[in-house]
């Protein structure tokens, strides 16, 4: 009589229900560790480079009352939840008597809380991940929520007031939920994962592609047209509820948002071409950041997802499988078509290939399991391609806390200058490296020095330039230099009076920064 093989994503020889429980609470305790470790980087002198955009806007809106963005280049949903951050860390410090009224409060005092919000946001993208990878088997969505846990990418982002992690979880959720209405199968549970593609179009407009899961699952899944067409329009009408509930003055102020959408597509649309095509630059932040082994695993996921379509298109597991293969292609398809290329644009795509890439290995490990019947040679496989994957974002994770938490040197300048510089007097700082606190001094932030020339400064009574290698770099470093720019910083550092330069090094990492005083005319 043949020897029947119990599967090994739920075998209790292999594992254990209650050892199960107690990795998935390590991984998402460590992630929550890396998330949340150095949160105070940078307050309040090295802000996160779009971080005031959001910061400030929702504490004039606590100031004043006034709920309108006057800003669209993101929707408005996490400036609402930052308003929401910074109500609740004023009461707390009036309460602690850090302060008696608004006025006596600036941006900076809210930085923090902000950034605890996004680093939690962060992590339960770790329990969604499981959450949703589990539907293939429970061993892969505990793989999958390990390699996303350390992912360096996003536990850098997850240190910042900014759209990205919010956005990637809201998307996630969305993928949770519509697993979730086609095992209810009902028209209201469509609505609701609808619901939340719209939240993360209202997080960052390119969240809404968060809408192609339900509709994926939807047509992938079971059930006849005429019900899908009545789901698809509740996904549809869940969307725009969700978006205009997170983003009202899309509709509030209408003329204001078509303006600034239109030109904010027209700048992804016309601006200067990268030096490589699009999806070149991201396959090398992905091979830097998720690595090689983990890009190899999830090639071969995607490979065993779509074979799983072929041959069980209706099962549960092959349409979490699926979605997930085909929402990070088109997802990776569409970043990598536009022309402004960064890299925590890819944030959204990382769950989806920590997804892919643990169900591979999950499904080695089985295969493994099946053909000796050894869980021991199983576990230790496995462990070996998890450590694998995991090795080079967990290093990368690790090195940028230790560097956060170095004196770097936007801090030393910092310092420097509030012990040097008097009180009230102008200061020209290039970049948003560095800023500065303007009610003891007139700082003002500058894209780059050579936009002006000595004279300018010298007639606009600035009396000290502080310089960034953030900005001269190409002009004085790069091989070839910027043409034409290195002739005109060459000129406005020789005409001015040099105090002081804080350079990179092991112990204080970041930029150069130069500080100058302008003489007087």
């Amino acid at each position: 009589m043949a020897r029947t093989i119990e599967p090994l994503m739920s075998s209790p020889a292999f594992i254990s229900r209650r050892g199960h429980l107690v990795l998935l609470t390590l991984i998402v305790v460590l992630g929550a560790v890396l998330r949340f470790t150095a949160l105070g980087q940078g307050i309040p002198f090295a802000i996160g480079v779009d971080e005031p955009e959001i910061v400030e806007r929702a504490v004039r809106m606590m100031k004043t009352g006034d709920f309108h963005p006057h800003f669209f280049d993101y929707p408005g949903l996490y400036i609402y939840i930052q308003l929401l951050t910074a109500c609740v860390r004023f009461v707390a410090g009036g309460i602690a008597g850090l302060w008696a009224n608004l006025d006596s409060t600036t941006p900076a005092d809210f930085y923090l809380w902000g950034r605890a919000v996004t680093a939690a946001f962060g992590t339960l993208t770790i329990v969604l991940v499981y959450q949703g990878a589990k539907r293939i088997s429970p061993l892969a969505g505990l793989i999958s929520a390990a390699i996303f846990a350390v992912q360096s990418m996003h536990v850098r982002e997850s240190h910042f007031v900014l759209t990205d992690v919010p956005t990637t979880f809201f998307i996630v959720l969305t993928w949770v939920l519509a697993l979730r209405a086609h095992d209810h199968h009902t028209v209201r549970a469509f609505f609701w994962a609808g619901v939340t593609a719209g939240l993360a179009a209202a997080t960052k407009y390119n969240g809404g592609v968060a809408i192609l899961l339900p509709l994926l699952v939807l047509l992938i899944g079971t059930g006849g047209w005429p019900w899908k067409l009545r789901a698809i329009a509740a996904v549809t009408g869940g969307a725009a509820s969700g978006f205009l509930a997170g983003a009202p003055y899309t509709v509030l102020a209408l003329p204001e948002f078509l303006n600034a959408f239109a030109y904010l597509s027209h700048m992804y649309a016309i601006g200067p071409p990268p030096p490589e095509p699009g999806w070149v630059i991201y396959l090398k932040h992905l091979r830097l950041n998720f690595s090689t082994p983990g890009l190899l695993l999830a090639a071969g996921g995607l490979g065993l997802g779509l074979r799983r379509l072929w041959h069980q298109p209706r099962n549960i597991a092959t349409l979490c499988w699926v979605t997930t293969a085909l929402f990070a292609l088109l997802y990776f398809w569409i970043i990598a078509g536009q022309r402004l290329i960064y890299g925590r644009y890819l944030l959204p795509v990382l769950p989806f290939l920590s997804v892919l890439a643990g169900s591979a290995v999950a499904a080695v490990l089985e295969a493994v399991h099946a053909r000796l019947a050894r869980p021991m040679a199983a576990g230790i496989l496995g462990t070996v391609l998890v450590v694998t994957v995991c090795w080079l974002p967990t290093v990368n994770a690790v090195s940028s806390l230790i560097d956060a938490r170095k004196v770097g040197t936007a801090e030393q300048t910092y310092r420097w200058m509030i012990e040097h510089l008097p009180a009230g007097a102008k200061i020209g700082i290039e970049t948003r490296g560095i800023l500065f606190d303007t009610r003891e001094h007139r700082a003002e932030n500058l894209a780059r020095l050579v936009h002006e020339d000595f004279h300018f400064y010298q007639s606009e009574g600035f009396q000290y330039l502080v310089a960034s290698s953030q900005a001269f770099w190409t002009a004085l470093y790069a091989n070839p230099p910027e043409p034409g720019a290195a002739s005109r910083y060459n000129d406005l550092f020789r005409r001015l009076e040099h105090l002081t330069t804080f350079m990179p090094d092991q112990a204080h990492p970041g930029a150069e920064w130069r500080i100058y005083r302008v003489p007087t005319p």
